[in-house]
């Protein structure tokens, strides 16, 4: 299918028949035209969250909201970001050279490129970050990462990429670091598929490095109504 084709489809609000194959898109968040220049509106990420031709499809026939439910995330997160002023966009594109699937082992390859100081520090609780659900880990930590994203770095609890360097390096601190400064979620497994709240498995992900949306060649930008 073309670009074009499923542009059309997304906006008339219709459902394909046919597999979607060799595009990729993102829904994107941000509050001026200026975030929407780039994968994320976050200057200080590096790396952000795909969906491919699979996880187009799903968004086709569905509201904004069921949309953003659809790619994991969760709706208090929803609710939050729209009291607080934020837009969301919905960019696709069919440069499939710098997504990878969203795996554990994907995902040490990607940080070992872009965070390669901190790569001995996340490989050391591999194994108990693919094996530990979330909510265990959040319990040990005895504090809510999402009430503390929420306040962004000037909490002493957000993990940033130098707190994470000069941190005791523990199970607790690696999964900060990958919530604050990754964005991996509560939801996020780690076998290339998101999941809903009630733990249903959804649509392939992917990782990518952010870039410049005029990097990725031809994409369109599309408006998205939560």
């Amino acid at each position: 299918m073309s670009l074009d084709n499923y542009i059309q489809l997304f906006l008339e609000g219709k459902k394909n028949q046919m597999p979607i194959t060799e595009l990729y898109g993102r829904i994107l968040r941000g509050k001026s035209p200026k975030d929407f220049e780039t994968l994320t509106d976050d200057p200080e990420r590096k790396i952000i969250m795909l969906m491919g031709g699979d996880g187009l499809e799903k968004l086709l026939g569905k509201s904004g909201r069921e949309a953003l439910i659809t790619i994991g995330y969760m709706q208090d997160y929803i609710d939050y970001k729209v009291k607080t002023g934020f837009q969301f966009k919905l960019v696709v594109f069919d440069e499939a050279n710098i997504a990878m699937l969203a795996t554990w082992d994907n995902l040490i390859t990607l940080i070992s490129t872009i965070y390669p100081e901190v790569k001995d520090m996340i490989e050391k609780h591999l194994k108990k970050l693919k094996k530990t659900p979330f909510v265990k880990i959040e319990k040990k930590a005895n504090r809510k990462f999402n009430e503390i994203d929420k306040e962004g770095p000037s909490h002493p609890h957000f993990m940033t990429h130098e707190r994470f360097k000069n941190s005791k390096g523990t199970l607790v601190d690696v999964r900060a670091f990958l919530y604050h400064t990754i964005h991996l979620r509560e939801l996020f497994a780690g076998d290339g598929f998101t999941y809903d709240e009630n733990g249903q498995p959804g649509l392939k992900e992917y990782i990518s490095p952010n870039c410049k949306l005029d990097e990725l060649g031809e994409y369109h930008l599309i408006d998205m109504i939560i």
